[in-house]
């Protein structure tokens, strides 16, 4: 009786994400993730953070179909905004990014980047998401160390 293994060539796993933290990050176990790290110390009660999501989709999946869900989520939110879509390339890979926000009746202000990266293999494309967010009186400060660690992400398929 022939074995199913995963990952192998038949069912590969999800592709290889890396990013760089500063010293003052330190990685944290989230379920569902990829990986995810957040700022060690937070004079706030919400700490910076990035998380990096992997997901399989059918073939007809687009980026427009992420954007929708994304969009569907934050309309959900108080006062949430959803702002216009960038394209931009790190390591190689082509991503779609777009800024989200909306007032969290506890923590205040959040405000988020999302970037997508998709790839097709056959009938089956691998989406990588990842998220910064930042919230509460720091948000503003926060946001540029946030933006820094997703600019370093790679992937490898």
């Amino acid at each position: 009786m022939p074995q199913l293994k995963y990952p192998s060539d038949t069912f590969p796993g999800p592709p290889s994400v890396t990013v760089d933290t500063p010293e003052t990050w330190a990685p944290v176990r989230v379920g569902g993730t990829l990986l995810a790290c957040r700022r060690i110390d937070s004079d706030q009660g919400f700490a910076p953070n990035v998380v990096v999501r992997g997901f399989q989709r059918s073939s007809d999946f687009t980026m427009r179909h992420a954007l929708a869900e994304l969009r569907g989520f934050v309309d959900e939110q108080g006062s949430g905004t959803v702002d216009e879509p960038f394209e931009l390339e790190l390591g190689g890979v082509p991503f779609l990014g777009v800024n989200v926000s909306w007032v969290d009746p506890e923590i205040g202000t959040v405000v988020q980047i999302h970037l997508f990266a998709g790839s097709r293999r056959g009938r089956i494309v691998d989406l990588v998401q990842a998220t910064g967010s930042v919230g509460g009186d720091d948000a503003q400060s926060s946001y540029g160390e946030v933006q820094q660690i997703l600019q370093t992400i790679r992937i490898v398929k």
